[in-house]
């Protein structure tokens, strides 16, 4: 007589306590629709959460100068929540937005692929599976929008790349991703889509750019020492960033098939990246330090070393996402809650921007030299005063073959930093190492999606009946699974 098939069973505890909204574990993936102001998170409990951020829409406005240090702007804006829906019965592992922002799709390790509709009269609190991998799905991504596509691309654990219909008709396109050497090594951790390539990332070290027409290989970009966590194409689909558990983020050219530079300015395995800039001129990293930073290259891809980084905050644990817009920046961790600190406009803010340069260029004279530390004196309209938003002490060095962050030792007789570098000439700027941990701009986030207690352990009893549950606020609870 054959066995019975064992069938697997999940419940869901609701706690009497709990209210709509808000996360019981850790967020995992986070997306922003900048147009209508709409943050969605992605959880560790199997839940996504749309918040309304009452956000500045009006692109042309001025920036308000709080959104740089954190102050008038928080108390302007409030997250409030949405609407939810639960799709997935184990981690969501990531999300993206799709259908002209319409719509989510989530990957899971539940295996599947599901995509929600919040807009939807009829589905707005229905998700509808639309793809499913044979391991865990880590990461999904979506073509461009102005190409109109109706599919979405996921990666997995199973060391497949599947395109899957947004409309529900299923696999689009299947493609192999197994190891060359090493067919284990073949999962996909990262994925980035654009016009003409499939971009994928893993344990392997490498990416792998594949036709999203045929699934043919395109070419492999080599370089990485470890995992590979996130990656981005701009819009033109010939420059890839990518970050890795090497500590490193690397800008690639397609076309030449090589990489153009490695960005240092990590000091731990770098999780996330995220960027609107259609040549990504900008973007944001983030590790499993916490570390939060800003980079800005525009104008300098001729010689990488003359762009700017900043760190812009510091989390208590790892971030696994990072998103922006609209002057904030949004992380998500292990925790439940999701943080939003303010964005820092390196171009707006005169002060930064003229006196990097100017630093940038007298540090640039004198590359083998020792210096000491003055960070906290700047020179505004050449005299040396304390300015409160110049962020001097949080540039970080981008690379290991730039010469800045420095600072300069001032003559105590000079009033200027002119009159220094005169009296003195080039040979008074000395450099060193930098700080080995620049201050972020900010020490606190401006405001928190807080999250609920969730679950962390159960105990069947001898009964088969009841359970046992430690949570995250540290109750035990005994629940009963019939009544």
């Amino acid at each position: 007589m054959a066995k019975k098939a064992r069938q697997r069973i999940s419940y869901v505890l609701e706690n009497a306590k709990s209210s709509a909204g808000g996360h019981r574990l850790g967020v995992n993936g986070l997306a922003v629709d900048a147009d209508n102001g709409i943050l969605y998170t992605g959880g560790r409990d199997g839940i996504v959460c749309a918040w309304d951020l009452d956000l500045d829409l009006d692109l042309h406005r001025p920036r308000i100068a709080g959104v740089v240090d954190g102050s008038a702007d928080a108390k302007q804006t409030q997250t409030r929540f949405r609407s939810q829906a639960h799709p997935h019965t184990h981690w969501i592992n990531d999300i993206t937005l799709a259908l002209d922002n319409t719509a989510l799709v989530s990957a899971s390790s539940d295996l599947t692929v599901k995509i929600w509709r919040p807009f939807s009269e009829e589905d707005g609190n229905r998700t509808v599976a639309i793809g499913e991998h044979a391991d865990y799905v880590k990461c999904v991504a979506t073509p461009p929008a102005h190409m109109n596509a109706n599919w979405v691309a996921s990666g997995g654990l199973d060391r497949k790349i599947c395109l899957w219909d947004l409309n529900g008709a299923g696999k689009v396109l299947d493609i192999d991703v197994k190891g060359e050497e090493i067919l284990e090594k073949g999962s996909v951790y990262a994925l980035a889509v654009s016009r003409n390539i499939v971009a994928s990332g893993g344990p392997e070290k490498m990416i792998r750019l594949y036709d999203p027409r045929t699934g043919d290989k395109i070419s492999k970009l080599v370089g990485h020492l470890d995992n590979i966590r996130s990656i981005l194409i701009d819009d033109s689909g010939d420059i890839i960033l990518s970050a890795s558990a090497d500590k490193t983020i690397k800008m690639w050219s397609v076309k030449g098939g090589r990489c153009m530079y490695t960005f240092t300015m990590h000091d731990d395995s770098i999780w996330s990246l995220y960027s609107d800039d259609p040549s990504l001129g900008i973007f944001y990293s983030s590790d499993r330090s916490g570390l939060v930073a800003k980079t800005d290259v525009r104008g300098s891809m001729d010689d990488l070393d003359n762009g700017l980084s900043l760190a812009i905050a510091q989390e208590h644990c790892g971030v696994s996402k990072v998103v922006a817009a609209r002057g904030h920046i949004w992380t998500a961790t292990n925790r439940s809650s999701v943080n939003r600190w303010g964005d820092v406009d390196i171009i707006s803010d005169t002060n930064l921007s003229e006196r990097f340069r100017y630093l940038r260029t007298a540090s640039s004279t004198a590359s083998n030299r020792q210096y000491h530390d003055s960070a906290t004196t700047m020179a505004t309209n050449g005299q040396i005063t304390k300015q409160k938003g110049t962020y001097l002490e949080s540039i970080l060095r981008i690379s290991n073959t730039a010469v800045f962050p420095c600072r300069t030792p001032f003559d105590a007789e000079s009033r200027t930093l002119n009159e220094t570098l005169a009296r003195r000439g080039s040979e008074s700027l000395v450099i060193q190492q930098p700080d080995p941990e620049a201050k972020p701009v900010h020490q606190a986030p401006e405001d928190t999606i807080e999250g609920q207690f969730g679950l962390l352990k159960h105990r069947m009893l001898n009964d088969r009946r009841r359970v046992l549950t430690l949570d995250t606020a540290g109750d035990v609870l005994l629940w009963d699974l019939i009544e």
